[in-house]
């Protein structure tokens, strides 16, 4: 068993007499029994055990699947937290749908990164260099991939052991697209695809606009998918918070049921979808130049967070910046209609008392439906009310869960709910403890 760099994982070796297939199964009292299988007939398995919590013991089990053979059992006794993991508090209150949380920092004292919170508690978490992680996803092979401030897109094992990197563009570096920012997803290919910042010239005018790239990790393959300066024009589409140095600001992209590719463009209130096929922007909704009528309550304000759940759906974290009238933030689904060239909301989660969470936030839906809503801000920050709460609510809006943020903890970028962290499941040991 040997450390990694995230204090709450371990790397098991498991060597067999004779070739076969392990199994290593890890639990305590309080937490989940948890296991993995090794994927292939060899006299050694390393396993990856995450999940872990600290000031706990632990047992650990290892066996040869279909073998008849007593498992292996050895005890682990997993430490305190470091102090600066100490200091960010979780409360936890019902039964969200899937067990592990896992949450991009935006801002807290002493931590960066990725955290991974089970029941109220830190299981995991992955450092970033320094600053603020705004974009992380998960790869189908279960690798992460951290958008660093300083390094790029690092891809990582859940360990926290670095696989690649596609680097920020430098003075001592250049590179074919612009610098990274605000997100990354995995594509049903495994590839990646990123906001990287695009200027060109408008006229007189130095322009800092969005372009959509994929990059393959194991060639190292990069290309350019989508420009922003293809379809929308600067002179038309500006935002009260459009700058010639940050025209929109585009802080979210999904892939929705057909391949298309939705995106939030927060400093023109806008969301686009981008055709499969990246030739056209297939509709417009908000924003000064939308295609798609909204009525004036149903709009959204400085958004973050887009995707389309189900075909014509689509969800959104409307943080409500500078909203006329009342200061409030919600997650909100419309119902898109091209033909008609209308959009509909069917739905919205707004808490009650309100929360107004001027920046940061999410609104992701799980498969039964609930959906996880984040309010990222601290109260007072930007005139945010706070507090740092995320929220899973069924579809007719009862919450089922809570996870306030607190200690250290001073802004949160998004949360992403999981059933696995590094392919385990829930298991059960063979022997009595």
């Amino acid at each position: 068993v040997s450390a990694t760099v995230n204090p709450l994982a371990r790397l098991v070796t498991v060597t067999l007499a004779e070739p076969g297939r392990a199994r290593l199964t890890w639990g305590a009292t309080g937490t989940p029994v948890l296991t993995l299988v090794g994927d292939s007939l060899s006299a050694q398995h390393r396993f990856l055990m995450t999940r872990l919590r600290a000031n706990t013991s632990y047992t650990l089990e290892a066996h040869v699947e279909g073998s008849s053979a007593s498992p292996v059992r050895t005890p682990l006794e997993v430490g305190a937290l470091p102090p600066n993991l100490a200091a960010a508090t979780f409360t936890a209150t019902g039964t969200p749908t899937l067990p592990v949380a896992v949450i991009e920092i935006v801002s807290a004292t002493g931590l960066v990164g990725l955290l991974m919170v089970e029941d109220g508690q830190i299981v995991g978490h992955l450092p970033i260099s320094s600053g603020s992680l705004f974009g992380a996803t998960r790869r189908a092979n279960g690798q992460f991939v951290l958008l660093d401030p300083l390094h790029g897109l690092v891809v990582q094992t859940a360990g926290g052991e670095e696989v690649t990197r596609l680097p920020h563009p430098s003075a001592a570096l250049v590179t074919p697209y612009g610098r990274i920012h605000h997100d990354v997803i995995a594509t049903p290919r495994n590839t990646l695809l990123f906001i990287a910042n695009e200027t060109q010239l408008v006229g007189a005018d130095s322009i800092v606009g969005e372009a959509l790239w994929e990059w393959t990790p194991e060639t190292n393959l990069v290309v350019k998918r989508w420009s922003s300066f293809t379809e929308l024009d600067w002179n038309t589409l500006k935002g009260s918070r459009s700058t010639t140095g940050n025209w929109l600001h585009g802080n979210g992209i999904n892939i929705g049921p057909r391949g298309n590719v939705v995106m939030s463009l927060r400093n023109a209130d806008h969301v686009i979808s981008i055709a499969p096929d990246w030739s056209r922007i297939e509709w417009r909704l908000g924003g000064p130049t939308g295609t798609l009528t909204l009525p004036e309550a149903d709009r959204f304000w400085g958004q973050h967070y887009v995707s389309e759940p189900t075909a014509g759906r689509v969800l959104v974290f409307d943080n409500g910046f500078d909203r006329p009238g009342a200061a409030f933030s919600r997650a909100i689904e419309y119902a898109i209609d091209p033909v008609a060239r209308a959009a509909t909301k069917v739905w919205e989660y707004r808490p009650s008392p309100d929360i107004y969470a001027a920046l940061v936030g999410s609104a992701r839906r799980l498969s039964n439906g609930n959906t996880v809503a984040l309010f990222g801000m601290l109260t007072g920050q930007s005139a945010s009310t706070g507090p740092i709460t995320a929220h899973e609510v069924t579809p007719t809006g009862t919450v089922v869960w809570r996870l306030n943020a607190g200690g250290t903890l001073t802004r949160l970028y998004r949360v992403t709910p999981m059933s696995t962290i590094a392919g385990e499941v829930p298991g059960t040991f063979r022997s009595a403890r």
